[in-house]
């Protein structure tokens, strides 16, 4: 397992490092000068200049990437290029409500689709399998910015049930479960509807497994088969998907917090991205980054845990 630990590690640093190069590459070569932005509209082409040596432009691109590196290294994540505030500081008064918004969609996806992807599995072609198999395709093909100005319109604005947007308290809180079932709505509909696609296919193959007879042949009570022979065995490719989809929660929440006005990373990830703001990019990126590979890395050590036949070299 150490070994193990120590190789997924390595990786890790491997990506993380690539995924800074090329999103350094790609922003050095987009067009549009940072700097004249920076320096404002009534700026000279003096001021533009010295704006682009305060800010370190001007120095060559192998020297602007090491020394991002070694500012990364020091947990420095750079200056703002407008506001001029440091970028950590701007990231961690946003990150907890763009966790509080990918973890409650993901709590809302593992309610909802597992269940009902069981439920599906083991009332195999029948009318309900059917009706839950349609509602997961229709759940993937619904974007989730036209689900979430659908709900908006319908339960705030006409029925004035949930606010219209905003998130200032954590989800488990009375106030913070208003603010976020919406926006946990929209944004986990499509993960809910993987879950269930998943969950259903992985249980029809564990169904079908001599251990699951095995177990139904000794008298063993249906739901003793299903809960704790069937479903902790389906789990494995479920938990894939969830080290996966929260990743995609992190990057779907971009466009939730656009339209649910919610103050997170991703509303500062665009408007960094608007306005050239090339070192705001870069740590965004980065952190978004960062806690995907780590996800990963706790779903696969959870592996062993839920299955104990899985042993790494």
């Amino acid at each position: 397992m150490k070994k193990y630990i120590t190789k997924r590690l390595i990786m890790m640093v491997i990506l993380l490092l690539g995924m800074t190069f090329i999103v350094f590459s790609s922003l050095y070569l987009a067009p549009g000068d940072p700097a004249e932005i920076a320096a404002g509209a009534s700026a000279t082409e003096s001021d533009i200049a010295a704006m682009r040596e305060y800010l370190g432009l001007n120095r060559p691109f192998i020297v602007q990437y090491g020394t991002y590196l070694i500012n990364l290294l020091h947990g420095d994540l750079g200056t703002s290029f407008i506001t001029r505030q440091p970028i950590l500081d701007e990231l961690l008064i946003r990150l907890p409500n763009t966790l509080n918004l990918a973890i409650s969609s993901m709590i809302f996806a593992c309610v909802i689709g597992i269940p009902l992807g069981v439920i599906a599995a083991i009332k195999k072609d029948s009318l309900l399998d059917n009706i839950l198999t349609t509602i997961s395709l229709l759940g993937i093909s619904v974007p989730n910015f036209w689900l979430g100005s659908i709900l908006i319109i319908v339960f705030c604005v006409n029925l004035r049930i949930f606010p219209t947007g905003g998130m200032t308290e954590p989800f488990w809180t009375a106030k913070g479960f208003m603010q976020a079932f919406l926006p946990s709505l929209s944004l986990g509909m499509q993960v809910a509807a993987s879950f269930m696609r998943i969950g259903r296919s992985s249980m029809l193959d564990v169904l079908q497994s001599d251990y699951i007879r095995t177990a139904r042949s000794k008298g063993l009570k249906e739901k003793t088969v299903i809960a704790i022979h069937a479903l902790k065995n389906a789990m494995i490719p479920i938990l894939t998907q969830m080290g996966t989809s929260f990743g995609g929660l992190l990057g779907g929440a971009m466009v939730t917090e656009q339209v649910f006005a919610i103050n997170g990373i991703g509303s500062y990830l665009i408007n960094a991205i608007n306005q050239r703001n090339y070192a705001a990019v870069q740590s965004t990126v980065f952190v978004i980054a960062f806690m995907f590979v780590v996800v990963n890395l706790i779903v696969d050590l959870l592996y062993s845990v839920i299955d104990p036949r899985i042993r790494y070299e």
